[in-house]
């Protein structure tokens, strides 16, 4: 399985900024229902307007997006697998929220709302926060990812 694991590359698909992933679930049916060999279908959200699909062989990605308009492979050089799983961790790595931190909601329910920062993961699994939202006249504590949210300032300092 490792031997077969190390033959398959990523192939960058260039698809319409902001429908990745209603093209994920797309192409996830497409392969699905055809013989076409795709291991997954990767979106990361730094890199809006595109998608990488996990192949072994080009021919097998160019198969999948064949008759879709607005879809073509950007590149016939694919990306290791190495390079996306760096990309995937430094994702939320670089982020360093603390308790008292204030923040803006930019996706989910919430989105646009101010909020301050009750607790924050420490170095476990969970990426969750629990925030309590500023500019509000009730006291609300709702939880969220830490990709949901942008930092505004550092208890106290602001962040450019």
């Amino acid at each position: 399985m490792e031997s077969q694991r190390g033959q398959s590359l990523f192939f960058p698909v260039r698809v319409v900024s902001g429908k990745e992933m209603n093209i994920v679930r797309l192409l996830m049916r497409r392969a699905s229902s055809s013989d076409v060999r795709i291991r997954s279908i990767t979106f990361i959200p730094k890199f809006k307007g595109y998608l990488f699909v996990e192949a072994e062989r080009e021919y097998e990605v160019r198969k999948l997006i064949a008759g879709l308009s607005k879809l073509r492979l950007a590149s016939s050089s694919p990306v290791p697998p190495q390079e996306i799983e760096d990309i995937i961790a430094s994702e939320t790595a670089g982020i360093e929220i603390e308790p008292g931190d204030i923040v803006r909601i930019i996706k989910g329910n919430f989105k646009g709302y101010r909020a301050v920062v009750i607790a924050a993961p420490e170095g476990g699994r969970s990426k969750m926060l629990t925030l309590k939202l500023l500019d509000i006249d009730r006291d609300w504590e709702v939880k969220t990812s830490m990709i949901n949210v942008k930092l505004l300032e550092k208890r106290g300092e602001k962040v450019a």
